[in-house]
């Protein structure tokens, strides 16, 4: 029998690590003055004023990439304008869990980024970590000459390359235990080839686009049994996937200066069909039919919207964000599913990752539904121009798999699954970017009872 959970010994020790923490932000607050001068106003040497926003009579959000010049605890500080269309970067973070699902206490997350856009014929978006890169390069078909430069969108070539490959084997949790019988050491790697349509819409910043493509993708899976799988377990057949990858995104955000949504919205959808060459029964005693996968067909689609709140109109430091994300599918399984949990949720930071389906308090890739709805809503407050602070909540449909309570193996259900969270988003020593954020998921299963604490801190910083 499930219970709601009434702060145990594990939950009160989570508490004062996360007290210890906000304690440290605190005293981080304290030395800004310097770190200012340091970090950001030591970069700004040599510029000319005349290129930099300034306050003016009316406070407004510095965005990203944009001068800005104003005082900070008596001080005065000048951030230079700096190029949008050619960044590198990094990101380094840990996701903690109280209570831990299993397997799961302390996730690491990170990877590079780099952005190359130099003009609107080519396009390089690519997230490189090692076991899971996601890879894109768009150029136009088009030629420009002197007599006849490139019109504002048209048509480009597509090539794409994303892979998963973490040599750990992994089991799927089940109200928050690992189902080990189960576990496999699977992954995927594949290539895509396609055509694509893009334009730039307005607000007009680089980042802005219209786009449409394309892709045959050709890809391989393989799998292998782990060190506590079952013997009645059957492994999947390593096998050729391919797929065609039908996808479109719309971005009209502005971002503030640390890349959060500010205003704008964004949209986007993927449709996907799948097949697989050499697929067999699978999973334990061959419970997996070969039918229900061998062929499949995914969609997911999402909107996202930034900008005023409703009581303070005009008003550039407060802001309201939310974003709608949805998915349906059909003959999925766990390799063909999307993957829904917690983590870094992106909230239209950047182009490429605003499609993410995140459900605050999960562990990472906790759910592969096979259907799914997820809302969330954020308040930000903007107190100085480099520290944002965030209340959000969020609410989520899916499909998801239970332990009955009459014994049995797992089956899967439909829940609704709700969470509160807040975060500081902040300018930080050497030039980076702090996001410590705080979420309590209502509805996920930990230790036979509901509720579950994470907390997730991310820097990140220019390479």
């Amino acid at each position: 029998m499930l219970k709601n959970s009434n702060s145990p010994p594990g939950c009160q020790r989570f508490g004062r690590i996360l007290g210890r923490i906000l304690f440290c932000l605190l005293a981080f607050a304290l030395l800004f003055s310097i770190a200012v001068n340091t970090a950001w106003a030591g970069g700004a040497r040599g510029v000319n004023d005349e290129t930099l926003q300034t306050d003016g009579g009316r406070y407004q959000t510095p965005l990203f990439g944009q001068g800005f010049r104003g005082n900070v605890f008596g001080r005065e500080v000048t951030v230079a304008p700096f190029n949008t269309r050619s960044i590198s970067s990094w990101d380094l973070g840990i996701d903690l869990a109280e209570p831990p699902p299993q397997d799961s206490e302390l996730l690491p997350v990170g990877s590079l980024y780099f952005w190359r856009h130099p003009d609107s014929a080519h396009l390089l978006r690519a997230e490189v970590s090692g076991v899971y890169d996601d890879i894109f390069w768009a150029r136009r078909l088009a030629v420009e000459t002197s007599k006849k430069p490139l019109p504002p969108g048209g048509f480009e070539a597509v090539l794409t390359f994303n892979n998963f490959t973490l040599p750990l084997a992994r089991a799927e949790l089940v109200d928050g235990r690992a189902l080990k019988s189960e576990e496999l050491l699977w992954g995927y790697a594949r290539a895509g080839l396609g055509v694509g349509y893009r334009r730039q819409v307005r607000p007009g910043n680089q980042d802005n686009m219209f786009a449409a493509g394309l892709m045959f993708e050709p890809g391989f899976l393989f799998f292998d049994r782990g060190p506590d799988t079952a013997g009645a377990f059957s492994v999947p057949e390593n096998t050729l996937e391919l797929r065609a990858h039908l996808q479109v995104r719309l971005d009209a955000l502005k971002r503030n200066i640390l890349k959060l949504a500010h205003d704008g919205y964004a949209a986007g959808a993927d449709l996907v069909y799948g097949h697989r060459t050499d697929w067999r029964d699978w999973g334990t005693d061959g419970a997996e039919k070969a039918a229900h996968g061998r062929n499949y067909l995914s969609f997911a689609g999402y909107f996202l919207k930034a900008g005023d709140v409703p009581w303070a109109t005009g008003s550039s430091r407060q802001r309201l964000i939310a974003s709608l994300n949805g998915g349906v599918g059909y003959h999925l399984d766990r390799f063909s599913a999307p993957r829904v949990g917690g983590g870094p949720d992106p909230l239209g930071e950047e182009y490429g990752s605003t499609w993410i389906p995140v459900l605050p308090g999960a562990s990472i890739w906790e759910f592969f539904p096979h259907h799914y709805i997820i809302f969330t809503g954020e308040y930000r407050f903007e107190p100085v121009f480099f520290t944002y602070l965030g209340l959000d909540a969020a609410a989520g449909w899916l499909d998801r798999l239970r332990n009955q309570n009459t014994g049995g193996g797992p089956v899967t259900k439909n829940d609704v699954m709700s969470s509160v969270g807040t975060r500081i988003t902040t300018g930080f020593f050497f030039n980076t970017r702090l996001q410590i954020a705080y979420n309590y998921n209502f509805s996920v299963v930990r230790k036979g009872s509901y509720g579950g604490h994470e907390l997730l801190i991310q820097l990140s910083g220019n390479l």
